[in-house]
């Protein structure tokens, strides 16, 4: 299981420490293109061809043909069904090639190549972790990353070695998960500053409370203050308080941000369908969002942290207890007092606006631990002039029937 969640014990505040960071993402990058490569090639010499032509290149006949039974079906994990299933390489009508060589007539079946969920994804991945390193490269962080991933590798040795095969897509797959903030350190320190206070920020990394520490991280990965809290006064003790319930958060389009979004897709293609794909040659692949959800959420529980309630008058002048992430909720902000909502209904339109009297600072402080680690897996945060917008995920309803 990762140590991702214990303290974090590299030099945040170094740049060498990212420029490692981003070295390291270059592997990632050339993985991605060597699976898209192999691909590419594979639909440039056989997508539209007869398998009587294909033969007379290279005998395809075990890569398509693979395990597949009598009657056209493919075998649980057979080789033909993995191309089938992850690289979309398949006879046009697998039964109709079957009869054809059957009855030792001319083999005349198409074969395709298409775009599967799985290649969709290397794609997905491989234009993000681009983008990311040439940001890195703008920012000095590595220099010409496109030519320390030139790849090497044998298009037919690939198809005539299962072995060759499986250690492509098992370095892809590791890659993905050291780049995750399950198992990566730096991943993790990215991920937690997200939309957090910076009380809680430097609370969490004490070395941001130095000016040129915080200055570097926010020219890198774009990190600025999205909130600033209206506190009246004119004092020093005003100004540190102001300070301490600005919101931090990387702009679109960002080094930081974009991180996060990569992070994000992996997550989200390892839970769901893509998995099963992947299982075809590995028996066990794990789900790695469940995985770091869990792992956040008993990093939570172990402090006791739950969703905070607050109670006021309704419209009917009834006293009410409500979860703040029970709905979509929009607060208006006014100084630091959340003096009104309205909610999203179910008939998908906005409520009347309901009076409330919800302290801005304290919720600050109640729901930063929940930011810090799980972000907007249990709850969108969102600042929009005087408003705070609260839009809970599927998950939130699971620590709201804790309590």
């Amino acid at each position: 299981m990762s140590q991702a969640f214990r303290a974090v014990k590299f030099d945040y505040d170094q740049i060498n420490e990212w420029k490692y960071y981003f070295s390291s993402i270059k592997d990632l990058a050339k993985s991605c293109r060597k699976i898209g490569e192999f691909w590419r090639e594979l639909k440039r010499k056989c997508d539209g061809i007869s398998f009587k032509e294909l033969q007379e290149d290279w005998d395809y006949s075990s890569v398509l043909l693979g395990g597949v039974s009598a009657d056209g079906i493919y075998k649980e994990r057979s080789l033909a069904k993995v191309y089938c299933e992850l690289f979309g390489f398949k006879p046009e009508n697998v039964r109709d090639l079957i009869e054809k060589l059957k009855e030792e007539l001319p083999p005349t079946t198409k074969v395709l190549v298409e775009e599967t969920k799985f290649i969709s994804f290397v794609m997905d991945i491989s234009s993000k972790v681009e983008t990311i390193l040439e940001q890195a490269k703008e920012n000095d962080l590595i220099s010409d990353w496109e030519a320390e991933i030139k790849l090497e590798y044998n298009y037919y040795e690939i198809l005539s070695d299962y072995k060759k095969l499986t250690e492509m897509l098992s370095d892809f797959i590791r890659r993905l998960k050291d780049i995750l903030p399950n198992y990566n350190q730096r991943s993790l320190f990215i991920w937690t500053l997200d939309r957090l206070t910076y009380r809680y920020m430097t609370a969490a990394y004490p070395k941001l409370k130095a000016r040129e520490a915080l200055d570097m991280i926010k020219d890198i990965f774009g990190l600025d203050v999205i909130f600033s809290p209206e506190i009246e006064g004119a004092t020093e003790e005003v100004r540190k308080k102001k300070e301490q319930y600005e919101v931090y958060s990387f702009l679109e389009g960002s080094l930081g941000r974009n991180l996060i979004e990569l992070y994000k897709t992996i997550w989200d293609a390892f839970n769901d369908g893509f998995r099963k794909s992947l299982t075809l040659v590995f028996p066990e692949v794990p789900n790695l969002k469940e995985e770091f959800y869990e792992m956040a959420a008993q990093a939570l529980k172990s402090i006791g942290w739950k969703f905070p309630s607050y109670t006021w008058e309704n419209e009917f002048g009834h006293t009410t207890t409500h979860t703040i992430c029970r709905d979509r909720y929009k607060y208006r902000i006014s100084g630091i007092l959340l003096t009104s909502y309205n909610y999203w209904t179910t008939k998908k339109y906005w409520s009347t606006e309901h009076k409330c009297n919800i302290p801005l600072l304290q919720l600050l402080d109640d729901i930063s631990p929940a930011l810090f680690l799980l972000s907007d897996m249990l709850f969108k945060l969102k600042f929009e002039g005087d408003i705070l917008e609260i839009e809970p995920t599927t998950r939130a309803y699971e620590w709201i029937h804790q309590r």
